[in-house]
């Protein structure tokens, strides 16, 4: 426990699974008010699931701010990892830092907009206050990230830096009334094409073509199953290996579905998985977190058409909510979002080691986009 100078105002550090446990309600209601969180991944029921399925790999980290009334106004949920920092430059991945690292799930301090200063200030504070607090990382955050202005610059301890040598942009769809009203807003061209595409997707494959939207506890099972089957003849497959049956994915998923947090959208051709769209939904948002597709039918384009019938989906089942397609340069996303923000992937440093490893990725951004400048003339 650690505690301000005032103490009656203690600002907490849970880091072990039963202390997650009896605050739980506590930071679900917060976590679930419009505004309030970042991404799905800050609910304490991500949080439960990520210490589950890490096992010894991981701790939690969580720290809390409250009132003078003892009322929570934030907190920021953090994994305590061990950490291999390194900057991918052309083919090569080169190593900056390996430690114990504080990984944000998420992108800021969860809380109400209206306490997220006060909130980040505390904690804030905490961290400035912990010595084994050395290297911070946010792996995803729309810019400019106000808990990194918080923790960063003159006087405040840590540094902050850009890991991502190039631009990133962050894609989103502004909430909705319904879906006719989003199809209004593109030109004829682009929505007709869209149209047609989706519709010769469903002649392609045939009558035994259909759309299942996954929603409820009870049919989390069989779709962790068939996630694995058409996952596994995806080209993702081969990038990162995840079993999308493991125990307490499921256990995870259950428990998102019993509250209506997650949606799984999937094509399927008889009872063959051809393509998914996978997300999450949590305080008026819905973030697409993957979508894929086997393939044996990448040439009917199926992934794009099923991410446009799933958007359609969305705003007829949740109208008014934003929907998040993150950060990327993807095709989908530039014809389907009507927003966008710069975004990045940072890292939070302080301490001599830590600064001098870290203060090479700026030379190595600046090389790299000269190469690419080069290479493009």
């Amino acid at each position: 426990m650690i505690y301000t100078s005032d103490a009656r105002l203690p600002r907490l550090v849970l880091d072990s699974a039963q202390e997650l446990s009896a605050m739980h309600g506590e930071l679900a209601r917060l976590a679930e008010m419009p505004g309030a969180a970042s991404s799905p991944v800050q609910h304490p029921d991500w949080l439960v699931y990520e210490l589950a399925s890490r096992g010894d790999r991981a701790r939690a980290h969580v720290l809390l701010a409250r009132d003078d009334r003892g009322r929570l106004l934030g907190y920021a949920p953090f994994l305590v990892e061990d950490h291999h920092a390194r900057i991918a430059f052309g083919d090569h991945r080169l190593g900056v830092y390996r430690g114990r690292v504080l990984r944000l799930l998420g992108s800021g301090v969860v809380a109400q907009p209206s306490s997220r200063a006060a909130a980040e200030a505390a904690i804030a504070m905490l961290l400035r206050a912990d010595p084994s607090a050395r290297v911070l990382r946010i792996q995803e955050t729309t810019l400019p990230n106000t808990f990194m202005q918080a923790l960063a610059g003159p006087g405040r301890g840590f540094s902050g830096v850009a890991a991502n040598l190039l631009d990133q942009v962050n894609w989103t769809i502004a909430p909705q009334a319904d879906a006719a009203g989003w199809l209004a807003g593109m030109d004829s061209k682009k929505r007709n094409d869209l149209t047609r595409r989706l519709r010769n997707v469903y002649k392609k494959l045939g009558d035994g073509a259909r759309l299942r939207v996954f929603t409820t506890p009870g049919e989390m099972d069989e779709y962790c199953a068939l996630m694995n089957q058409v996952y596994a003849r995806s080209w993702h497959a081969d990038a990162q290996a995840i079993d999308w049956n493991e125990p307490a994915r499921r256990a995870c998923f259950a428990t998102l579905a019993s509250s209506g947090r997650i949606v799984g959208h999937m094509l399927l051709l008889g009872e063959r998985p051809v393509a998914y769209v996978h997300g999450y939904r949590l305080g008026g948002r819905y973030l697409l977190d993957d979508t894929g597709y086997d393939e044996a039918f990448a040439a009917l384009g199926v992934g794009s058409a099923l991410v446009f019938q799933a958007v359609q989906d969305l705003m007829a089942r949740h109208p008014g909510e934003t929907i998040d397609f993150g950060y990327g340069d993807n095709q989908y996303k530039r014809v389907l979002a009507t927003d966008q923000a710069h975004c990045a992937s940072l890292y939070l440093v302080r301490g001599p080691a830590a600064r001098l490893r870290f203060a090479m990725v700026g030379p190595m951004r600046a090389a790299y986009r000269m190469a690419r400048r080069l290479r493009q003339k």
